[in-house]
């Protein structure tokens, strides 16, 4: 199974310093000598770091279905939030149909009683087929923007990254940065949400190309083939 993080590789006075990121922190640093050293080193500790961490988030997941979401459910960016399309209020379930506890949901859905039956219904006879609960997963804004469908658009925390994370932004600043946004015609979705790695790296090079040419990718197999001595 390949997975993709996001990497930086830059020079500071004499010296090369490379991060890997994973949403709001940078979990793996080195410093070296040259970009390659810095590179290298980086890429083979960020590798052992996230298999550590991947393999037992995978298998805690596996098995779980993914959780239909309501068809009367919508998201509002940049918070992130499922509101009720019927009543324009914040979901108590956010958007979640849990067809194997029918109680939860009809305790918990602000539609009228009838609607409530309606749409269980509509989704446990297979008649909607959306969803966006992908477990174990998180949405990539910058995806559904681009319109991937189903769980193209969501990956795993550690394939994801926050604006603030590489590009750090003071609170007072924020007002000026998101007005350049817009004027720039940048969603301001992407500056609040984290993103997969391709689209980070898309919003860096726009709000700084220099900043862009930075970072890279790193894919590579989180499910090795185990070895064996001779």
């Amino acid at each position: 199974m390949k997975t993709r993080i996001l990497m930086r590789v830059w020079q500071q006075a004499e010296e090369w310093l490379a991060d890997a990121y994973r949403r709001e922190a940078v979990f793996c640093s080195v410093r070296a000598n040259s970009q390659a050293e810095a590179l290298g080193r980086l890429k083979t500790e960020a590798e052992s770091a996230v298999v550590a961490l991947a393999q037992p988030w995978i298998k805690s997941w596996q098995g779980r279905d993914p959780v239909p979401n309501c068809p009367e459910s919508k998201i509002k960016l940049p918070i992130d939030f499922w509101y009720c399309k019927l009543v324009d209020e914040k979901c108590p379930l956010q958007g979640q149909l849990f067809l194997d506890e029918p109680s939860l949901f009809f305790e918990g859905c602000l539609a009228p009683p009838k609607k409530k039956q309606q749409i269980f219904d509509i989704v446990a006879e297979r008649k909607y087929a959306g969803f966006h609960h992908v477990p174990g997963r998180y949405l990539c804004t910058g995806c559904e923007d681009d319109g991937r469908k189903g769980a193209f658009r969501y990956y795993y925390p550690w394939e994801l990254t926050l604006l603030q994370t590489y590009y750090p932004i003071a609170e007072g600043d924020w007002p000026e940065f998101r007005r350049k946004l817009v004027i720039n015609g940048i969603n301001l979705a992407s500056a609040s949400n984290a993103q997969c790695a391709p689209h980070t790296i898309e919003l860096a090079t726009r709000i700084d190309p220099g900043l862009g040419a930075e970072h890279t990718i790193l894919e590579f197999d989180i499910f090795r083939p185990e070895r064996h001595e001779s």
